[in-house]
């Protein structure tokens, strides 16, 4: 019985470890999916405005077309400072501020620079899902050693009372040491 004592203890706790790494692998996925869709929702905001403000098509010289442009700046410019104070690493406030001077700018280096920091945001949320997935690869490990633990140490105190059992149904006196 101290075996299977022990073995029920080690599936608790792979139990508890088991549900720390789901609870954090399932916030990662959350946390990694609205920035990443929100990241890419403003990746095309952006490179609409870039071509808005860049190209020497008339039809992006109307007063309406101006008017438009310039209210999608103002919007991307406002939804990326907010997503900037969310963001958790200075690097990829960074890599905001360098989108937002993209966004204030119609040079070409700009602009170049900002999609190159977009895109480079959108890796890093990318790695942040594949690390979620390994996390969740690792939660359905501990949830093969927690099934194995569990019918190890079940086995471990069935077998022995169904001995007892059949011995007793039997006719045998069945000793106690204590």
């Amino acid at each position: 019985m101290t075996i299977s004592a022990g073995t029920l203890a080690l599936a608790l706790v792979i139990g508890i470890w088991l549900i720390f790494s789901l609870r954090e692998a399932a916030q990662t996925v959350a946390r990694g999916a609205h920035t990443s869709e929100t990241l890419h929702r403003y990746s095309a905001g952006v490179e609409i405005w870039r071509e808005m403000s860049t190209s020497a098509d008339p039809r992006f010289q109307r007063t309406e077309a101006v008017a438009q442009r310039d209210s999608l700046g103002r919007m991307l410019r406002a939804q990326l400072a907010d997503l900037s104070n969310d963001l958790p690493e200075q690097s990829e406030r960074d890599l905001v501020q360098t989108v937002l001077g993209g966004l204030t700018s119609t040079s070409a280096g700009a602009g170049t620079d900002a999609r190159q920091a977009m895109m480079v945001l959108l890796a890093r949320q990318d790695s942040a899902m594949f690390h979620a997935a390994q996390a969740s690869q690792r939660a359905v490990l501990l949830t093969a050693v927690l099934l194995a633990l569990t019918i190890i140490a079940s086995g471990m105190l069935i077998v022995p009372m169904a001995f007892l059992y059949v011995r007793h149904k039997r006719g045998a006196t069945i000793e106690v040491k204590v």
